[in-house]
């Protein structure tokens, strides 16, 4: 789980960290805790995504033997929902070209 949110005998609430077994915030109310996690997730999302753009760009495969190419994605798609489909996703990125130039 991580942590938990624990309510103060003062009424503000401590968040405990199931990690290093002690509180990690103390006389917080809902707003700061949440803007604590968002900052928290947000760094763990901007790690995530430049690390797997640094692997693709690199030629590696950040998702190992799930890792997919674009003419594989495409093979799937148009197995699983068929030429129309593939059609509107060419001419998506077909018409995104033209809008980059």
């Amino acid at each position: 789980m991580g942590y938990q949110i624990i309510k103060q005998p003062n009424g503000k609430f401590a968040v405990w960290s199931t990690i290093v077994d002690n509180f990690i915030m103390f006389d917080a109310d809902a707003k700061e805790i949440i803007d604590d996690r968002i900052e928290k997730c947000t760094q763990d999302i901007i790690k995530e995504v430049t690390q797997t753009i640094l692997e693709l760009n690199e030629g590696r495969k950040p998702y190992y033997q799930f890792a997919k190419s674009w003419k594989e994605a495409r093979n799937i798609i148009k197995e699983v929902h068929g030429n129309l489909m593939l059609e509107e996703l060419d001419n998506f990125i077909k018409n995104s070209r033209k809008e980059t130039k």
